[in-house]
């Protein structure tokens, strides 16, 4: 790829990461929110956009559906074995009855048996975090805010990561 190419190819990354992100406003209280939090910031530099995975280029909506998914999946085994129909329904009007099926169809194989399951407001935030420790450190700021804290395998993050996007890519 000659160097023209290669600029382009980043900048169309970059376009793409300052659309979906909700423009200055949103950066500039995002940048104050960490600086109040005391929680250090790696920096970005224009070799990470390289690193920039498909799935993060998504718009909001789109990255949202697959957070869920993976969310889905990480508790999959749960949901395959509890017989509480108002969790599963949660799930389903939250995430779509076809993102449920398609979690518990894969769930003997999701790694170390998944995670204790979420309730279904909380599943955008469990993705989230799953797509954020997927990720590199300078770019996991690029995932939204309402990541929360997990406590899981890399082994686990990986699968549901790979299974996602792949998964959205066939439906």
């Amino acid at each position: 790829m000659i160097a023209r190419q290669r600029r382009q190819a980043l900048a169309a990354i970059g376009r793409d990461l300052i659309a979906r992100d909700g423009g200055p406003a949103e950066r500039r209280a995002g940048a104050l929110l960490h600086s109040l939090s005391g929680t250090a910031r790696p920096p970005m530099a224009l070799d990470h956009l390289r690193e920039v995975p498909d799935w993060l280029r998504l718009p909001r909506a789109a990255l949202q559906a697959l957070a869920q998914r993976a969310a889905l999946l990480s508790m999959a085994p749960a949901l395959a074995a509890t017989i509480d129909g108002a969790l599963l329904g949660a799930h389903a009007r939250m995430a779509g009855e076809d993102a449920v099926d398609w979690a518990i169809a894969r769930a003997p194989r999701v790694p170390g048996g998944g995670l204790p399951p979420v309730e279904a407001s909380r599943l955008a935030g469990r993705g989230s975090a799953l797509m954020r420790m997927g990720l590199p450190a300078p770019l996991r700021d690029l995932v939204g805010p309402e990541a929360e804290t997990i406590d899981c395998s890399a082994a686990l993050v990986k699968f549901c990561l790979a299974e996602t996007v792949a998964g959205a890519r066939t439906s």
